[in-house]
This record gives structure tokens, sequence and C-alpha cells, in this order.
């Protein structure tokens, strides 16, 4: 492969350097692997080298471990593991790295406002009826309503038509009290309609759930710090001209519901921002990526958590605008291959167990049918940092690779050492 400054310096094929061109990351890239695979190393490199080439990354961190791109390793260390020191200046000078903390205050704290819909102006009636049913999905999961039974259906659809008619009516809901005052005077425009759906009885009930969102610890993800912005996170504002990498730090969510809404929400205001910044030249380039670390849980092949719709969404139609997505699990067993289906390159590191190989065995049977035995065998054997990488977009043929090591610190980082990395 040629070398161009171009180009992702990712490691090592065969005694070579191994490059790869960002727009085969237009259509996506989902790394597998066991725990201790080097997966989350796999895509931490990808995400330093997409930043030292000006792309901006919006990264999900479950666990801490991503939020440590911040720490730039030492020139020493580098040189012990013969990587070029100015690859770690390129780093420290061009890229910055925000760890965003939603609901408390030892980052960047951010939070999500749902009902403040921005950016709908120019949306057609059509796209806007889809935005309000998945934001009523969120806001109804978050509140403990299942999204598959009667109560959770009902409880969507009440929110959902409460939001088209304040939408045509120009009525701000500033926040889930002015929602839930409206719910206990219902507009006579919809009254109608919801009373024909939904008893006085449930309507209280879900009046009482929507009110636990402004009390206690949990109203801080609606109200504490900077509110969620795309242009924020992808560093559109920044002034040091400088590319940024935005980690969001959901380990300072302590539900499960929680997350996924946070990812729900923040998925879908990129939707919204990408379907407003189509890309300019054509249809080749990527304008930012999409990282979620330990993917499995938000897209799981049978269940429906918040989030799982709006990531389809930016699955499906994100390559179009330039928006890539990479993915990661040790757990491919429990994702939903149509989901996955969206992805065209694959990096795959040790598996060992029956089910996490015949998923993965599934998906190649579509894309590199001749190489799938090879492949299933090879999987068991390959060490820390071993790679199969399976892209037919950029390569005729499985490319066997050595992931090269981080230019920052790959280490778990508590809520308490993050204050120390703000400037």
């Amino acid at each position: 492969i040629m070398n161009n400054s171009n180009l992702l310096d990712i490691g090592y094929t065969r005694g070579s350097s191994f490059k790869l061109s960002p727009n085969i990351l237009q259509r996506h890239l989902a790394c597998f692997g066991s725990s201790g695979s080097g997966k989350t190393v796999a895509c931490k490199v990808l995400i330093e080298e997409l930043a030292m080439l000006g792309i901006p990354i919006i990264a999900f961190d479950p666990q801490g471990d991503i939020a440590s791109l911040a720490i730039p390793e030492s020139e020493n260390f580098l040189k012990d593991k013969n990587l070029n020191t100015k690859k770690i200046k390129d780093y420290i000078e061009k890229v910055e790295v925000v760890i965003w903390t939603p609901a408390i205050d030892k980052g960047l704290p951010i939070c999500i406002n749902p009902l403040q819909f921005n950016e709908i102006d120019g949306m057609t009636n059509q796209e806007k009826t889809r935005l309000f049913s998945v934001i009523s999905k969120n806001i109804v999961s978050l509140i403990g309503y299942k999204l598959t039974n009667d109560e959770g259906k009902i409880a969507s659809a009440v929110l959902e038509t409460l939001f088209l008619d304040t939408n045509s009516t120009n009525i701000k809901l500033e926040s889930f009290k002015t929602l839930t005052r409206l719910l206990n005077n219902l507009p006579d425009s919809i009254a109608e309609t919801i009373n024909g759906i939904a008893s006085k009885k449930f309507i209280q009930t879900l009046i009482k759930k929507l009110n636990l969102l402004n009390v206690g610890s949990r109203k801080l993800v609606f109200q504490n710090g900077t509110p969620s912005n795309i242009n924020t996170l992808l560093g559109k504002d920044n002034s040091n001209l400088k590319t940024r990498i935005s980690v969001i730090y959901l380990n300072t969510l302590h539900t499960a519901a929680e997350k996924e809404f946070f990812i729900a929400s923040i998925a879908q205001d990129l939707y919204r921002w990408m379907l407003k910044n189509p890309l300019s030249k054509g249809q080749e380039g990527i304008q930012c990526s999409l990282f979620l670390d330990e993917i499995a849980p938000y897209i799981p092949p049978v269940k429906k958590p918040a989030c799982k719709e709006s990531l389809d969404l930016i699955f499906r139609q994100g390559r179009k605008y330039g928006v890539s997505c990479i993915v990661s699990t040790q757990s491919p067993g429990d994702v939903d291959y149509k989901a996955i289906g969206q992805f065209s390159s694959f990096a795959l590191g040790a598996l060992n167990t029956k089910q996490d190989i015949s998923k993965v065995k599934r998906r190649l049977e579509s894309i590199t049918p001749k190489e799938v035995d090879s492949i299933i065998k090879k999987l068991p054997a390959l060490q820390p940092g071993e790679f199969l990488f399976i892209s037919p977009d950029a390569f005729e043929n499985i490319m066997e690779i050595n992931v090269r090591w981080l230019l920052s610190k790959h280490t778990v980082l508590s809520e308490d050492q993050i204050p120390n990395l703000i400037s």
C-alpha cells in the first residue's frame, strides 16, 4: 500500500506498514474480539488516526478506557515500541480530547433536554412525525415503560400526539413540568384523540412517572451543564483549530435506561445534523465519526432498547452523509445482525465461543464466501493485537494485521481522575 500522509496508519502486515484509506470507513467498521484481544485498542488507534487527519469523533465510553485518549504517552515509551515520535507530537498539536460527564461536574457536564426540538425548521411533516415518535419512545423507556407492551405503546402514542400538536400550535415545551401541565389539562384539539386511547387513570400514572424526572439526581441529566449540541461535540465552534474527540463518559449515569436515553438522544441529534449538513463533494468522504464501545447491550437481536432505532437509522443512512460508524463488542453473538448488515469492514480478533463464531460466520458468508472457513479456523488462535481485517472495498483478500501501539495511554479512568484532564 502506498505510503501517503492521508492514510490511516493502523499497524503492520507481514512486516510492512498497514495503511488504510479513511474513505473505507465511510461504510462503517465493526471490531469483534473476546476480552483481552485488543479490540478497544484497535478502535482507539483508528480514532487517533482519524483525528490527526482532521476528522472529529463522538465516542461513547461505557467503561472509562476511552477517556484515556486524553493522556498522551511519553516519547521514550513510544520509541521503545518502534513508533516515530513525530506522531505523538502531531497528536498533541492537532488533537484535543474533551471528556463530557452527564449528570456530574467532574469533567465538562453535559445535559439533554429532549423537549427542546432543535433544528426541526424545514423538516417535512413526515420527518417531524418520525422524530416525535422516536423522542416519545426515548422518554417512555426512560420512565420505565417497555416499548414492546401495550402500556409502552399507549404512553408513546400519547406523547407523540401531544408533541405534534404543540409543534403545530407553536407551544414551547420548556421542561417536563410544562409537559405534565398540558397532560393534566389537554388542549381541545387533541383531548378526544388521547381520551380515546388512554384512560384518565393511565394519564395520571404517566404524569407521576414524568414528575420523577424533575427530582433528585435524575433531573441533572436534563438540567446540569452544556446542552448537547452536535456542532459543539464535533468542535465546529472550536477557536484553537484542533480536531476534537468528544468522549461521552457514560459511567456517570447509573441506570441502563439513562445510558440508552443519552445514546439515543445524541444519535437522534446527529441524524438531524447530518440531514442539514450533506457532503459538499459528491458522496465520497467522511465528515465525522461515531464510536460505540461494547455495543451489544444497545443493539440486541430481540429486545428494543430506546437507542436501537436511532442507532439503526445512523447505520443505514450515515454513509450518504459522510458519518462513519465504528463499533466494537466482545459478544458478537449478542448483536442484531440486521443492524450490522450495514457494515462493510470488519476487524476480527480472537473469538472462542461457538455462539460468537457462528454469528460472525453468518455475516462473513455474504461478504467473503470463499474465505469463510479459513477465517473461522484462525480466530481462536489469534494473539492480543492480532486481527483479521476484512474489507472487500479495499482488499481482495483477508489482511492479517498487528495493530500499532497507541499514542495515548490505555488505562481506565475513574470519575475522580477526569478533572485533571480538563483545561
